[in-house]
């Protein structure tokens, strides 16, 4: 017997194919560009930023740049979280649990690795001593630090592998450009920043004493993204991440373009570095590529590399009185946005840098 196609089954049939089609080549590209809105310090996490302007990656994702907002730090971002003026934020690691604590923001990728790019730098007139007896040179004293840091982490954990016990050196909040002048200004013995800064101290009578590596602490920036936001704009999400990605793996891998789109973000930002510290900036620096955000992320035996970092960092911030509860990894350190690039053959192409994949 033959059997004939009635139009309604056809239309019926048409749809079904086009339905499954669409799932096997993945999320579509809007008709028009995605605005994405992002905050972000002008430090070398934002550099995949210019290298995306530079080289048209926005538009080849799908997206453009919407309300970009800096800051001079991870504390005023976090901020400025309840006035949705961003959606997606570049900052370090401690801002980013502070946030999750406060507004349940949610760590989706790790822009960079900074534990060697996170030092505490003594005066040279104290370094022997701090070094022959770090108890005895520097309890009860005082040290300079952005509060609430990557830095302030750092510092603690090699205050710590000193000897030093938690408030036995007291933290002096400043912010970070202006710690340089502070350091030659006072009589503290050590001073705890990131990288280019504590070079400039070493430069002007310091001495790196330790930094996150050596003390035995992971020191990340992380991408942070807004929960409400997350669940409702995955596609957009995991592109920008995409794109950002394929940013790192510049900077792994050319020098060149990473060293001139650097200038170029931070001429824009009004930050000057010298050739041997922009260098520098990129040297201290580790840039983790998709499979190995994945092996971080991954929990599938048991909780992850970087849940056990995080809640690290979280009793840290519980004991400094910081955060109120150490909180469950699982509540904001979220791999749903690598599985989703992982997952789509052509975005995850586009993350790992192959050309026309998108």
């Amino acid at each position: 017997m033959t059997f004939k196609l009635q139009p309604h089954h056809l239309t019926r049939r048409l749809a079904l194919a086009a339905l499954a089609m669409s799932a096997l080549a993945g999320p579509s590209l809007a008709a028009e560009p995605t605005p994405v809105n992002v905050s972000y310090q002008v430090t070398i996490h934002g550099v995949p930023l210019q290298l995306a302007d530079d080289n048209g990656w926005w538009a080849e994702a799908g997206l453009k740049p919407g309300n970009m907002t800096s800051f001079v730090a991870g504390a005023q971002q976090v901020a400025a979280v309840p006035s949705k003026t961003w959606d997606i934020g570049l900052m370090g690691g401690p801002p980013a649990l502070l946030g999750a604590s406060r507004f349940n923001l949610q760590t989706v990728l790790i822009l960079i690795d900074d534990s060697r790019a996170n030092g505490v730098v003594a005066r040279a007139t104290d370094y022997s001593a701090i070094k022959s007896d770090p108890v005895k040179a520097l309890k009860g004293k005082q040290y300079l630090v952005p509060a609430n840091s990557t830095s302030d982490y750092a510092a603690q954990a090699c205050f710590a592998k000193l000897g030093l016990k938690p408030g036995d050196v007291k933290a002096v909040n400043i912010a970070p450009g202006a710690i340089v002048d502070a350091f030659k200004g006072s009589d503290i013995p050590v001073g705890a920043v990131w990288y280019p800064h504590f070079a400039r101290i070493e430069k002007t009578g310091g001495k790196l004493l330790c930094d996150g590596q050596s003390a035995g602490v992971l020191v990340t920036g992380n991408m942070v993204v807004r929960p409400e936001y997350l669940t409702e704009n995955l596609d957009t999400v995991a592109r920008f991440a995409a794109m950002f990605l394929r940013g790192m793996n510049v900077m792994r891998a050319d020098r060149a373009a990473t060293l001139a789109s650097m200038k170029k973000f931070y001429d824009k930002g009004g930050v000057s570095l010298s050739p041997e510290e922009m260098t520098g900036e990129i040297e201290t620096r580790s840039y983790w590529s998709l499979d190995e955000q994945l092996k971080w992320f991954d929990r599938s035996a048991g909780p992850g590399k970087l849940d056990q970092e995080s809640t690290r960092l979280a009793q840290f911030f519980k004991g400094a009185g910081t955060i109120p509860d150490v909180l469950d990894a699982k509540a904001y350190i979220n791999p749903t946005v690598l599985n989703y690039i992982n997952s789509h053959p052509k975005l995850k192409a586009f993350a790992e840098g192959k050309p026309g994949a998108l």
